[in-house]
């Protein structure tokens, strides 16, 4: 055989090994799946702080101190899946820093600045936590849930069309530091505070097979989360709210693997002996998942 073909022979070889082992895309919805996957996301995040700063006389917005600009944050989460129940461990690391010349005067951590007083600041925020999920409604599946019979009458949605409910809940440790100095006074402040946050809440995901109309992506999966909670501090503070809002769009090439392009908010009050803030990082976000 001329050592040209080769190469294309064992390509040929190996669709055909692939075309013949892929899992039918209406498997999920007839049958219970009782094996475990795991899942790898790395992404990349450009959140931007917003909101309040309420550990001074009065609010001070994060504009007025220059801690408002996009910043690029990576992000990543470990998820492991067997049939409806999904467990993820989550986290990132987010960091601003900013200065100037004042405005106008504000107090902060204990450091007045003056108009027209240089001053630096920088603050920083990350997180790391999990997340349990149930898969406790598929209104297109031959069961929709795990207490109701599968049903006799039922037909194979069009392209693997699939559409699930999810009840979550999660927590998460949450770091933030804050700092602000006083160049033409000298005078500087910095504080470090942990929360937990414990958050409820609903997802929701649609996916349909693309492979016959676009063959190059097989399969696309649109997920949204809206979940609420409350923020507790470590130390001497109160309890406050959390807040987080997702919604993704995955495109996958293979099983194995895809990329996503999406948004995130991460929010509420965090209210502790030194740093108190009510405000959220929001942003849009993009990655890639591995599956095994």
């Amino acid at each position: 055989m001329d050592a040209a073909i080769l190469p294309l022979a064992a390509a040929l070889m190996l669709e055909q090994v692939a075309t013949t082992t892929e899992a039918s895309p209406h498997a999920a919805l007839a049958e219970t799946n009782t094996d475990f996957h795991l899942s790898i996301s790395l992404e990349a995040w450009l959140p931007r702080l917003t909101g309040d700063f309420t550990d001074g006389p009065a609010k001070v917005d994060a504009s007025v101190v220059d801690l408002h600009d996009q910043e690029m944050t990576f992000a990543g989460t470990l998820n492991l899946t067997r049939d409806r129940l999904n467990v993820s461990l989550r986290g990132f690391a987010f960091s601003t820093d900013g200065g100037g010349v004042a405005t106008d005067s504000f107090t902060l951590g204990g450091v007045t600045v003056s108009s027209g007083d240089d001053f630096n600041s920088d603050f920083s925020w990350w997180s790391a936590g999990a997340e349990i999920a149930y898969d406790f409604y598929r209104p297109l599946a031959q069961q929709p849930t795990r207490w109701s019979d599968a049903r006799s009458d039922w037909t194979a949605p069009t392209n693997g069309t699939d559409f699930s409910v999810l009840a979550l809940v999660s927590a998460d440790v949450e770091s933030v530091s804050r700092s602000i100095s006083d160049s033409t006074t000298g005078i500087s402040s910095k504080a470090i505070e942990a929360f937990a946050a414990i958050d409820v809440g609903l997802a929701f995901r649609l996916a349909f097979d693309t492979k016959d109309s676009f063959p190059i992506i097989r399969r696309v999966d649109l997920n949204t989360k809206v979940a609420v909670g409350v923020t507790v501090p470590f130390g001497d503070g109160d309890y406050g709210s959390a807040t987080r809002v997702e919604a993704m769009l995955s495109a996958w090439f293979c099983h194995e693997g895809s990329v996503y392009f999406g948004y995130r908010l991460i929010g509420g009050s965090l209210d502790g002996d030194e740093v108190g803030f009510d405000g959220s990082l929001q942003g849009l976000r993009a990655g890639f998942t591995l599956a095994f």
